[in-house]
């Protein structure tokens, strides 16, 4: 009877750790454009959310970023066609770079920078937000594929499988 592997291997690190960068960037997203749509007082309450969001979202993508490089070393090398884990880890580093630089420019309006209009400056953020997230999206698929065409860090049980028993 074979032993089952460990659920704290290196690589099952990364699908620990990047759903969180999946839901917290994309409440941002849409607590961004609920606070382009609104006039009220509630308008404040959506933007300071969608920063909380975007701020820790890409904290944790970058951690997902670390991670997958991690599981890439080990999961490579059992890959039928590792042009798709390839393709995700650019896309993540994409998303990664997106999401970033709407970061820096909300800090810059965030601490009172005037380069140029505070307005100019939260409609960048917002189209470099919603890139982002069509990127996370392809991202995303593409990790599907991983998992669910080429069983990517999945384990394999045994024909009859006695290791549960």
């Amino acid at each position: 009877m074979d032993p089952l592997p460990s659920m704290w291997r290196s690589e099952l690190w990364h699908p620990m750790v990047v759903h969180f960068p999946i839901v917290l960037l994309l409440g941002a997203v849409i607590a961004r454009l609920f606070w382009h749509g609104l006039t009220s007082s509630r308008a404040g309450v959506a933007l300071a959310m969608s920063r909380v969001m975007l701020y820790v979202g890409l904290g944790f993508a970058w951690i997902a970023v670390y991670t997958g490089t991690i599981a890439d070393g080990v999961v490579n090398r059992s890959m039928c066609d590792p042009t798709v884990l390839e393709a995700h880890e650019q896309a993540a580093f994409t998303l990664g770079y997106l999401f970033s630089a709407g970061t820096v420019i909300d800090l810059l309006d965030l601490w009172g920078i005037r380069w140029i209009t505070s307005a100019l400056k939260q409609w960048a953020v917002t189209i470099l937000l919603i890139g982002g997230s069509f990127y996370l999206g392809y991202t995303a698929h593409l990790g599907a594929k991983l998992v669910y065409q080429q069983s990517a860090a999945v384990y394999q049980p045994t024909k009859r499988c006695t290791e549960f028993e």
